[in-house]
């Protein structure tokens, strides 16, 4: 077992790693237009996002797996993994260097999340879930939620690649003390008989059919989505032939999963057959998949709003976005309060969550280009906003270890989360296509501006100060519209999440002990 001083070490870490790799899936919102504006790439902006997620996707549920083989201790890797493409970013010259090198990071982020919720539950006695919950989600809340505000100020105050060479120093910290509290084969220290068992075993165990289609599922299908997001039509072949391809690799995964997950195989399927014939395990997913997905939305999409409509400066647009980052955390550890002290279900804490969640994109779809911000309005939509977000992460996150049993607990862990970043990764790529679409259409049949001016917006927002006053708020008022289109979307997933949350409605629902 580990002693009292490395259990807590290792938890400070954890909260560390956790906190600097989705404080990364964030903080570019801000500071993407300063990005795009020097890359001369603004239509391609969400790929800055969008590739970190697709690595961050595809590897949380492989790391899981892997860690089952090789121990936990891979995290150390991870984290080195991320921290070393967080310098790669920094130096990048050229939009595709940068994209490269998120993606490359987002490889990283992966481990680190999977593995730290996952040690997380193996350190510490099921009667402490609520307590660590509360301390895990606050983090991972407060992270995505400070991040459009951090980079902001690091964006008007210094340099955007600030905003990437910051995890430099912490990341190296952390790694070498998780390297030096988690010991060797954790959880199973101290029984050689074990590590002989996985050691022998670990390689051929390896579901390498799983692990490529889904890769090549995820990155084929937010593909589809980011090349018409870049302004090209959806009956384009470069948009829908990755579309496609993806569904059918996603069909070639479920078949591979069931012939892994058969009693005569020895792979160890990445994703286990019973997850599919547990109704209450399909709601948990597709409640991450449709809440989590309404949250990074919003808050990739406030900041680019508030800077191409408000023509603030990413430090306003930063501190605009406060109070969704200060009720994220907070609904998060209401929540957990409430599920080991009240002893609420967190099923109920949910409907609550997703119920304030559609309140907030109810109002945000209705901005107008001369009421923007809802005369200050927009300070108590992002409360209730962030305090739904909070109350569905805690939730999920406190479900998770009492619906998959103790063998599947890497995988299950591991899986709601993938598919809470598959939603914000589709859902992000879809409303920047349906957005960009809309206000480019809308600009062309105005015809008061020429193709030319119209492909430079797409290229640098600065374009639009060089406007004459009308054109200005001509611009402005179609993006705001398709803004307000963008939400719309975004509700009707919300709206959805409250049925998927419901498949998971038992005659006693379960509670925190």
């Amino acid at each position: 077992m580990c002693s009292a001083a490395n259990r807590a070490g290792s938890c400070r870490m954890l909260c560390l790693g956790l906190f600097l790799i989705n404080l990364e899936i964030t903080i570019v919102s801000t500071a993407q237009v300063s990005i795009t504006d020097e890359f001369d790439a603004f239509s391609q902006g969400s790929w800055i996002i969008t590739a970190y997620l697709i690595t961050y996707i595809s590897g949380i549920v492989i790391w899981a797996k892997l860690s089952d083989l090789f121990g936990r201790k891979l995290v150390v890797l991870a984290l080195l993994i991320f921290t070393a493409f967080s310098g790669g970013c920094a130096a990048a010259q050229t939009m595709v260097q940068l994209i490269v090198c998120r993606a490359l990071q987002g490889i990283g982020g992966a481990g680190t999340y999977s593995l730290s919720i996952l040690i997380y539950y193996e350190l510490v006695p099921s009667g402490k879930y609520p307590m660590y919950t509360a301390i895990s989600t606050s983090v991972i809340a407060l992270a995505t939620c400070l991040g459009p505000l951090l980079g902001g100020v690091i964006t008007e105050r210094a340099s955007w690649r600030w905003v990437f060479l910051m995890n430099v120093p912490p990341g190296v910290i952390t790694a070498a003390i998780l390297f030096l509290t988690i010991p060797f084969n954790f959880p199973h220290q101290g029984r050689p008989d074990m590590h002989d068992q996985r050691s022998i075993r670990s390689t051929k165990a390896v579901d390498f059919p799983g692990v490529f289609l889904m890769l090549a599922a995820l990155a084929l299908i937010i593909t589809g989505f980011e090349q018409a997001a870049s302004l090209l039509t959806w009956t384009s072949a470069t948009v829908l032939a990755p579309i496609c391809i993806s569904v059918c690799l996603w069909g070639a995964f479920l078949f591979a999963e069931w012939r892994a997950s058969r009693p005569s195989s020895r792979t160890e399927p990445m994703f286990p057959w019973r997850f599919a014939q547990n109704r209450v395990m399909i709601g948990l997913i597709l409640m991450s998949l449709t809440t989590g997905s309404v949250m990074v939305t919003c808050i990739f999409q406030l900041p680019i709003r508030y800077q191409v409509v408000g023509g603030l400066d990413p430090l306003e647009a930063g501190v605009r976005l406060i109070p969704i980052s200060a009720c994220g955390p907070l609904g998060a550890s209401i929540g957990a309060v409430f599920a080991r002290n009240e002893r609420i279900p967190p099923l109920y804490l949910a409907f609550a969550g997703e119920l304030m969640q559609i309140i907030g994109l109810v109002v945000l779809s209705q901005g107008t280009a001369d009421n923007p911000e809802w005369h200050g309005g927009i300070y108590a939509i992002e409360v209730v906003t962030g305090l739904g977000f909070g109350l569905c992460i805690a939730s999920a996150t406190l479900l998770t270890p009492f619906i998959v049993g103790k063998k599947d607990l890497a995988v299950g862990s591991a899986t709601p989360v993938q598919f809470r970043f598959l939603g914000s990764a589709m859902l992000v790529s879809i409303v920047t296509a349906v957005g960009n679409r809309f206000v480019r259409d809308g600009l062309l049949s105005s015809g008061m501006l020429a193709p030319a001016q119209i492909a430079a917006i797409f290229e640098s927002s600065a374009t639009i100060d060089a406007l004459p006053g009308n054109l200005q708020a001509l611009v402005r008022g179609y993006f705001i519209e398709g803004f307000n289109l963008q939400m719309r979307i975004t509700l009707g997933l919300a709206v959805a999440s409250v049925f998927c949350t419901a498949i998971m409605w038992q005659k006693t629902q379960i509670r925190c002990p």
